[in-house]
């Protein structure tokens, strides 16, 4: 059984949906550290542009649910900017 997650960057509202030039304002092609989970990009992550991790306001409760899911399958929560 696998179970594939959905990044961060989904979340966030500087993720750029159907362009086909960049991926999100950040990074023409999100660091696959942070598209595989493995960095939540609220700390500075080198070519970023100073833009980091912003959560989309109506997205909580569901980034709130991935943290759930994210901790029962012993992986680290993603953080929220202060």
């Amino acid at each position: 059984m696998s179970c594939v997650l959905p990044p961060v960057c989904v979340f966030c509202q500087h993720f750029l949906e159907n362009n086909p030039d960049r991926e999100c304002l950040a990074f023409e092609e999100i660091p696959s550290a942070i598209m595989d989970g493995k960095c939540d990009h609220i700390d500075p992550y080198p070519g970023d542009g100073g833009y980091r991790f912003q959560l989309i306001p109506s997205e909580r409760e569901t980034f709130l649910e991935l943290n759930e899911v994210r901790r029962e399958f012993e992986l680290p929560e993603f953080r929220l900017p202060d």
